[in-house]
């Protein structure tokens, strides 16, 4: 049981602490490509970096360029966002291979294509950019681009799924003059979530090909194109086909590690009932919330999804019950000054923390104090959603919406969400059944999935201060009892670093955010039965002082044994009051 049990617990917890193709070819050196309107439908982002150099001074090749056009749009009606680069120098290359690379860190699918000139030296393989002055061995390393650097990259992004292909095992034009050089491309091992594929065999020499396209490319083009094909079964189907037509000699050749299945264009019926099943779990979510901004979100996801109609009327009959509010039925009401303030959006005219000491009374958010007993007239539906805040600047309503990908799936796995609910005398938070500690760390919750689940000194996730080079370590307790009886308990002992700010993009926007480190090892035990664990547990959080919350979390919990768990909680929308920082996106 113990590493299912202890990989999913604080993940649960942490989630809530928180274009066409151009003409010409000018056009095309540097093109993105957006995933068309018939793309299979996905849950989590999927980008692809698509390089075709062929116009080299010596030895040029006539198919990488169509080659590169052709992947692109065959990636691009498959759902990803593509940049195409073709006849790119040294610079063009390494530059889109960092903007790749940064694309990748927010979690989902990539897929690195490679068409053109390439060698291996001592074992390693290098992409030769066009314009390149190659003349000596000891020149290649700083003036073609380094294979194993891009899958460190893709490695680095930690996203979870990610595929390389390389048609770049043509004849090399500089081999004769290199001591180390030898034939085709070295073996390279994939790291984990990652499948390589080369055009041929190690060592072996692949056809540029007599048509349009190079002979593998050509039969990849086919097998991308059909649907519900699993990937290792695409490039089977390639090694198969090139195979023989070259009367055996190119053999293509993967090497893998993904561990979950992955479809270029998943089986028919599979995009709908996966974007089916999301839709029902949004709407559990949102459904019984009495916020237009969640419903929005939801129709914006889901415009002709089943609940489509229910969820418009809801939003509908909500914005029609905030805008009477300033006037009421009975016309000349005294005017209570503070009371004008409409049942949602977030109210300006109180200042921040002005109220930090003021006790017990904010309990309660519709008894709040705001105006003078008028006994006659109906107070308004919510008059405390301007009520005080905490001294850490929380208020009753302020909410936050995130979505949790599965970094091996590539998959939104979960939508939680939290919501101020009550602000205790002390400080304390509440969030429906789950009690916070005054910063926003969790102390104690009940929901469908705990009976009851209680931290002995609040589960920290949140430092005690916000600035750069913070250091802050802890150790707490966890006892856990789960409705079928089982109990566990689990020991943290760790530390948080601030380790500065950062600029990150999540669905909610752009964010200048405090990058924080967090390491912790953890032993457990079921405390009625025989179970013990112990791991590792990583988390890269960024965290937004102004809105009171993480905006992203990067997850790795790694056990004792097996493969490490890796998830990405996102922002994905928020009502905090006085607080409007995200740039659209």
């Amino acid at each position: 049981m113990s590493p299912v049990f202890q990989k999913t617990l604080v993940w649960v917890c942490c989630s809530l602490s928180l274009t066409a193709l151009a003409a010409t070819d000018k056009a095309e050196r540097n093109l993105v490509i957006s995933p068309s309107a018939t793309a299979a439908a996905t849950t989590a982002q999927r980008v692809a970096l698509v390089i075709g150099n062929g116009n080299y001074k010596e030895a040029p090749l006539g198919n990488p360029a169509n080659d590169a056009r052709a992947m692109a749009q065959v990636l691009k009606d498959s759902g990803f966002v593509v940049t195409l680069k073709v006849d790119s120098d040294i610079k063009s290359m390494l530059s889109s291979i960092r903007q790749f690379g940064d694309q990748l860190r927010k979690g989902g699918v990539g897929v690195f294509y490679y068409a053109g000139h390439g060698m291996q030296i001592k074992g390693r393989n290098y992409l030769i950019p066009v314009g390149s002055a190659i003349e000596r061995e000891d020149e290649v390393a700083y003036q073609a681009v380094d294979a194993q650097a891009i899958l460190d990259k893709m490695d680095a992004a930690g996203n979870g799924t990610n595929i390389m292909i390389l048609d770049a095992c043509r004849n090399n034009p500089f081999a004769r003059s290199f001591r180390s050089a030898q034939q085709g491309l070295a073996q390279m091992d994939a790291p984990v979530g990652t499948l390589v594929a080369f055009a041929t065999a190690p060592g072996s020499v692949a056809s540029d090909g007599a048509g349009q396209n190079g002979l593998y490319t050509q039969h990849l083009l086919t097998a991308l194109r059909e649907p519900g094909i699993k990937v290792e079964d695409v490039f089977k189907r390639v090694r198969s086909s090139v195979r023989r037509d070259s009367k055996d000699k190119q053999v293509p050749w993967e090497a893998t590690s993904l561990e979950g299945d992955f479809y270029f264009i998943p089986p028919v019926g599979a995009a709908a009932s996966a974007d089916a099943a999301l839709e029902k779990s949004m709407w559990a979510l949102v459904k019984d919330n009495p916020q237009p901004l969640d419903l929005k979100a939801f129709l914006a996801r889901f415009p002709k999804g089943a609940h489509a109609v229910e969820a418009q009327a809801k939003l509908n009959k909500l914005m029609a019950d905030a805008k009477p509010s300033p006037a009421a039925p009975t016309a000349p009401a005294p005017a209570p000054a503070p009371s004008g303030v409409a049942a949602l959006p977030v109210p300006v005219p109180t200042p921040a923390p002005a109220v930090l000491p003021a006790p017990s009374p904010l309990a309660a958010p519709v008894a709040a104090p705001v105006a003078p007993a008028a006994p006659a007239a109906k107070p308004p539906a919510k008059p405390s959603t301007a009520a005080a805040a905490n001294p850490e600047g929380f208020r009753v309503g302020d909410r936050w919406s995130f979505q949790v990908v599965d970094k091996y799936k590539g998959e939104v796995v979960a939508n939680p969400s939290r919501k101020i609910t009550k602000i205790l005398p002390n400080g304390d938070l509440m969030s429906g059944t789950t009690l916070l500690t005054r910063h926003g760390n969790t102390q104690h919750m009940s929901n469908a999935r705990y009976a009851s689940r209680v931290f002995t000194e609040a589960e920290i996730m949140v430092p005690k201060k916000i600035e750069t080079g913070y250091r802050e370590d802890f150790s707490y307790h966890e006892e856990v009892r789960q409705h079928d009886g089982r109990e566990y308990e689990q020991d943290f002992k760790g530390s948080l670093t601030v380790k500065g700010q950062e600029k990150i993009s999540v669905p909610a926007g752009d964010f200048m955010a405090y990058r924080i480190e967090r390491e912790a090892t953890i032993r457990g035990a079921q405390k009625n039965g025989r179970d013990t664990w112990q791991s590792r547990q990583q988390i890269t959080a960024w965290y937004v002082p102004a809105i009171r919350s993480f905006v992203a979390l990067d997850e790795v919990w790694r056990p004792a044994q097996g493969a490490p768990d890796l998830r990405r909680t996102e922002l994905v929308s928020y009502e905090v009051q006085g607080a409007s920082l995200a740039s659209p996106r």
